[in-house]
């Protein structure tokens, strides 16, 4: 047990959601679990309530497995609570697999994480794997392979180690300085680097609560490496109501795949083809999605206004 992964499980106030990730571990059955569940917010209707439904949910790992909780007393907010939890795993057991509430798992996750957390525990390139992949077979170099090395860190099924974590910026130091110009150098473009200035920025005035973005400027900054599966092995059931769900997603996500997951045949090459399409797909690095950014960014900081009166 003492070398076994931790399984870190993020929740707040939707029992539903927790129960969903808590049944699709039953066929896995890791043996070592972390649930972390937010305190109930200010002024929040029916949260109190909420959160200890999801507390409870601990009740149903039946399975043989060692279990640890972190329930806050107060709301961290989903940024703090995030990384107050990943710290805590990460300095106790020195790597994490992290699964948020609206993850479904499939056969392959876990497999496919400790794998990849094992093989690359010395690699200090290598600070985060993605649990989930969204690319279509067509726009992948190497489909046949089982991985592929990525600048792009996902966010809602993933593992790191505390080798890497440790560098985490939550100030965001250089994600403020950094120029135009050597962002362009990463992402490719130069209304890329605006729309990675623009989602940095929105994270700095607090009208996005995200650790995402400060984790990927992290990696940026640091000139680390992702490694992503090239099928996609586990499901997200947040889009309808994620905290921030604005604009329906208007790409499909693949269904469950199977990997060959010791066929790591990555040269330690970025697959660019793979990189283009998440830039024009997800992250939307083009004129529509800079213009798309100004106008979420100009609803984000009147909602913040109002919130204030």
């Amino acid at each position: 047990m003492a070398n076994e992964t931790p399984v870190l499980l993020l929740g707040y106030n939707r029992p539903s959601q927790m129960r969903g990730l808590i049944e699709s571990l039953r066929f896995i059955k890791p043996g070592l679990i972390l649930l972390a569940v937010d305190g109930p917010g200010v002024n929040r209707s029916n949260d109190v309530e909420l959160v200890r439904q999801t507390q409870d949910l601990v009740n149903e790992i039946t399975w043989d497995a060692s279990i640890r909780t972190r329930f806050r007393d107060t709301n961290l907010g989903i940024r703090r609570a995030v990384v107050d939890a990943v710290t805590w795993a990460n300095s106790e057991y020195g790597r994490v697999i992290v699964l948020e509430d609206d993850v479904r798992v499939g056969p392959q996750l876990l497999e496919f994480l400790n794998h990849n957390l094992s093989e690359h525990q010395e690699n200090t390139r290598i600070a985060h794997v993605n649990g989930y992949n969204l690319v279509p077979k067509e726009y992948l170099s190497n489909p046949d392979h089982a991985s592929r090395l990525s600048i792009y860190p996902e966010s809602y099924a993933w593992a790191t180690w505390e080798r890497a974590w440790k560098k985490y910026d939550d100030n965001l130091t250089w994600a403020k300085k950094v120029s135009v110009q050597d962002l362009k150098k990463i992402c490719g473009s130069t209304v890329g680097a605006l729309r990675w200035k623009q989602n940095f920025s929105d994270a700095d005035a607090g009208r996005i609560d995200t650790w995402a973005y400060r984790w990927l400027a992290t990696i940026w900054e640091n000139k680390f490496n992702v490694i992503s599966p090239n099928e996609n092995i586990s499901r997200y059931t947040g889009r309808e109501n994620g905290t921030h769900t604005f604009i329906k997603i208007k790409y499909p996500e693949p269904e469950i795949g199977i990997l060959k997951i010791d066929q790591n045949n990555m040269n330690g090459k970025i697959d660019d083809l793979a990189e283009r399409w998440l830039r024009e797909r997800v992250f939307l690095e083009s004129v529509y999605g800079l213009a798309r950014g100004i106008a979420i960014s100009w609803l984000l900081n009147i909602r913040k206004i109002v919130k204030r009166i």
